[in-house]
């Protein structure tokens, strides 16, 4: 699977306008069946920052749906209003490819996303332990994927990503995850090396206005 993330905020004094433009984008987006979604991030940024997602089940699928897309009359419009009326402010782009053994099906999380972004210092190690941690959140109901990053703040790292059917179901999960995932950590520290360090940690929800 592959997937594009533009992360942007409304320009002051531009919410109805930003709004309405997200709303257009997902249309478009849907008249050329790219399977596209916004979220909201409510933890880790400094402002609730708008992510607008697109996946496609390969590299080649994601590009040729692009092509497809930016050549439309809708898009370029789309693309000219945003940049001529200066309705949003950019924060960040890139591109993630899933890592092998997970679900490859282009599908977005219709509710909840908990995200930690990690740089890798000793691939073999950390990735023993996003196995166990893999099994420990699964076990408690979370969907898990793995991806590796291109582009943006946070290039050639390693996104380790959690999508919950909502908060109430991530709490159910991080509670039921907690002695086990205790253990692990402590199992962890006790070895006294560093096999990743963290970059970054956020959530993302569904908007309650941008629908």
């Amino acid at each position: 699977m592959y997937c594009l993330v533009n992360i942007s905020k409304p320009a002051d004094g531009k919410f109805p306008e930003y709004t309405s433009s997200m709303q257009e984008w997902l249309g478009i987006m849907g008249q050329h069946n790219v399977t596209s979604s916004i979220k909201v991030a409510t933890v880790g940024e400094a402002e609730p920052y708008v992510y607008a997602i697109t996946m496609a089940k390969d590299a080649r699928e994601f590009g040729e749906q692009m092509d497809t897309v930016r050549n439309t009359q809708a898009f370029k419009s789309w693309y000219g209003q945003m940049a001529n009326n200066r309705i949003s402010h950019g924060i960040d782009s890139f591109m993630m490819d899933l890592q092998e053994g997970y679900d490859a099906t282009p599908k977005i999380s219709e509710g909840v996303i908990v995200s930690t972004i990690w740089s890798v210092d000793n691939l073999l190690e950390f990735y023993t332990n996003v196995a166990r941690a893999r099994a420990i959140h699964e076990k408690n109901g979370a969907i898990v994927r793995a991806w590796s990053i291109y582009g943006g703040r946070y290039a050639g790292a390693m996104a380790y990503n959690m999508s919950f059917e909502s908060m109430a179901a991530y709490g159910q999960a991080f509670e039921g995850s907690r002695a086990e995932a205790q253990v692990m950590n402590g199992e962890i520290v006790a070895k006294g090396t560093v096999s990743a360090r963290v970059l970054a940690g956020t959530i993302l929800e569904n908007p309650l206005i941008i629908t």
